[in-house]
């Protein structure tokens, strides 16, 4: 991995290097680490500030047209990767992994419902973790909460939990060195592109026929998603989105666009707001409110009509497809209770939302021994009944959400996942939550093309 000083912004870049606006400030952020070195951290982020951008202006309004497509009815969402992701090479050795699985994935959706699958990972910058308790038991020890690599070590030690501004540096490197595997990845796929069928090239371009204008880089570098060639739905590459969460480290890398004027979040493509942060009050919401990238926001079962709406006025004024993508998760159990008040508020104040279902944070559970895991049947009944709230409420279900490993891991109970709290520790890898092995992850796609199938 290279080292932190290599990406800082010698060479010319399409954004402006001024400092984004701060009002957000002002207000409550939760969830935030405790850092022991303020001084320390200003180095930190002047570095960070200095530092060449991770996405582009240009990129991430693409992304914002492909959301529009999906809010449309016109392709469907898959939001996919780690629950936490290290930042040491383990990491990057992890993503072709997680991009085979998820192009597997896809494939399987748009090869059911003729549609493209855009797929967009958590990936290069999921690094940081809200938790509900600050500290933890760990082999008999109670320390400080493991918060993400981000932040802090998990290792059982002490001193390892104590937050470091340094990691923010690390995290940066992390997620320039995945994304430069992805770049890898899709050059590989436009050479197997190429290599199969050179005819469908044309000119100087290598545009497949049929593809959009641009190119056939264009094509595979620019759009994460399923495109149909040669009567086959294939898979191109990832888009990349996290939990905008420690905003020392997000606010050091908006950037300005110069052509615009308009201010990018660039440490990713699409940013969110998790449940234990969004509140109206709060600096998450306020700091997304000023940044022109889609953005998406949790919702929970707790989550009143009224609510959401003061949330979508935040976080989309001008009601701007593919702006706004609200991601619920409530369980299996409240799926089909919760979300049709909250589908009807938005569509009746005109909010052209993509609404998504995450199955994984509603359907956690502990055993007896404390381990976390999640049941593979809870988490497709909660996709069943999404499906089932947004048909009869005549709204397009937009896409799922969802924690993958990309590995033969044991996490998950059912399926291919062990049967039992004892078969967990056979391949239990996971930094933070439990993560759907390769098997269960496919089987979530059949599901999933199955009911988009049904209409």
């Amino acid at each position: 991995m290279s080292s932190f000083t290599e990406h800082l912004s010698d060479a010319p870049t399409p954004v402006a290097p001024q400092p984004p606006a701060t009002e957000w400030r002002r207000l409550p952020a939760d969830q935030q680490p405790d850092w022991p070195d303020p001084s320390r951290l200003a180095q930190v982020r002047e570095q960070l500030m200095s530092a060449a951008p991770l996405t582009t202006p240009g990129d991430v309004r693409r992304l914002g047209s492909a959301l529009a497509h999906v809010g449309a009815g016109r392709a469907f969402l898959l939001q996919a990767g780690d629950c936490a992701e290290p930042v040491g090479p383990e990491g990057v050795a992890a993503v072709r992994g997680k991009h085979r699985v998820m192009g597997e994935m896809a494939e399987i959706i748009s090869g059911h419902s003729a549609l493209p699958t855009v797929t967009v990972g958590r990936i290069a910058g999921q690094y940081a973790k809200p938790r509900s308790r600050p500290q933890e038991t760990v082999g008999g020890r109670v320390l400080p909460v493991y918060r993400g690599d981000l932040v802090n070590s998990p290792a059982a030690d002490e001193a390892a939990r104590v937050p470091d501004p340094h990691r923010l540096l690390l995290g940066y490197t992390a997620a320039r060195a995945v994304l430069d595997e992805l770049h890898q990845i899709a050059h590989e796929t436009a050479a197997a592109f190429r290599a199969r069928d050179p005819q469908h090239t044309t000119g100087d371009t290598g545009r497949p026929a049929g593809a959009p204008d641009g190119g056939l880089r264009t094509l595979i570098e620019d759009y994460g998603q399923t495109v149909e060639f040669d009567g086959r739905w294939q898979h191109t590459g990832l888009w990349t989105s996290h939990e905008a969460l420690v905003l020392d480290y997000e606010h050091a890398l908006v950037r300005r666009d110069a052509h615009t004027g308009e201010e990018y979040l660039l440490s990713t493509h699409l940013p969110w707001v998790g449940e234990r942060t969004r509140r109206i009050d709060g600096a998450h919401l306020a700091f997304l409110a000023q940044v022109a990238n889609p953005v998406a926001c949790k919702v929970g079962p707790a989550t009143r009509p009224e609510t959401l709406l003061e949330l979508c006025a935040l976080l989309d004024p001008h009601r701007r497809p593919g702006r706004l993508t609200l991601i619920g998760r409530f369980g299996a159990g409240q799926v089909r209770e919760v979300l049709p008040a909250l589908v009807e508020a938005a569509r009746s104040a005109g909010h052209d939302v993509v609404w998504a279902c995450d199955p994984m944070h509603g359907n956690t559970v502990s055993t007896a021994r404390g381990i976390k895991t999640r049941r593979l049947d809870d988490i497709l009944d909660e996709i069943t009944g999404f499906f089932e709230v947004m048909r009869r409420a005549d709204q397009w279900p937009g896409g799922v959400h969802l924690e993958i490993a990309g590995d033969d891991v044991t996490e998950c109970l059912d399926a291919d996942g062990p049967e039992s709290e004892e078969g967990l520790g056979r391949a239990y890898r996971t930094l933070c939550d439990p993560r759907l092995n390769d098997v269960q992850a496919l089987l979530v796609a059949r599901t999933v093309s199955e009911l988009i199938a049904k209409g």
